[in-house]
């Protein structure tokens, strides 16, 4: 399991981290892009590849705590696609998935978990069917973390089987 968590703050999501490290302990990272963004990771597949904590590519940072499980099939569309790899990653091809099929790599995905990727602008936040990883987040100010706890408990959880859509400069919240 890895933790996800995301502020307007850099030191609030090095908090959310550390309150959530025991989901982490193999790699650890926070970026800037429109808000900061965090992810302690769990490494299961891909031991080697160094950069997937938080995962960046095309404008776009990904932070996710689950599998992605025909990774390899998306994969090979992609690559098909023209689209290039350095990772045996499934993050790398969940990023890239939605960097060339938006919100619609939801329908290709065979996946548990729950993933945010943020392009600076907006931030799409999904959770897979059976909602078997965590995500909970706050709207005013908007922030999110894997547990509860990260939020002071003072949090709504994102419902399974869904996405949505954060507009970061009209801070609104569209959920689909």
């Amino acid at each position: 399991m890895c933790s996800i968590a995301g502020s307007k703050s850099k030191e609030e999501v090095k908090k959310m981290l550390s309150k959530m490290a025991h989901r982490g302990p193999d790699d650890e990272g926070i970026v800037e892009n429109g808000i900061w963004l965090g992810m302690g990771r769990l490494a299961i597949i891909d031991l080697n590849s160094k950069g997937l904590c938080p995962i960046q590519y095309g404008g776009k940072t990904l932070v996710f705590n689950g599998e992605l499980y025909n990774y390899r099939q998306i994969r090979e569309k992609l690559v098909k696609l023209k689209y290039k790899f350095t990772t045996e990653s499934d993050s790398e091809v969940l990023l890239k998935a939605y960097d060339k099929w938006g919100e619609k790599c939801l329908d290709k995905f065979n996946f548990m978990g729950a993933l945010v990727i943020c392009d600076g602008k907006k931030i799409f936040l999904a959770r897979d069917i059976a909602g078997e990883k965590p995500l909970y987040f706050q709207i005013n100010p908007f922030r999110f973390a894997s547990e509860a706890k990260a939020l002071n408990f003072d949090c709504i959880e994102f419902p399974p089987a869904n996405y949505a859509i954060y507009d970061i400069k009209n801070r609104t919240l569209v959920m689909k």
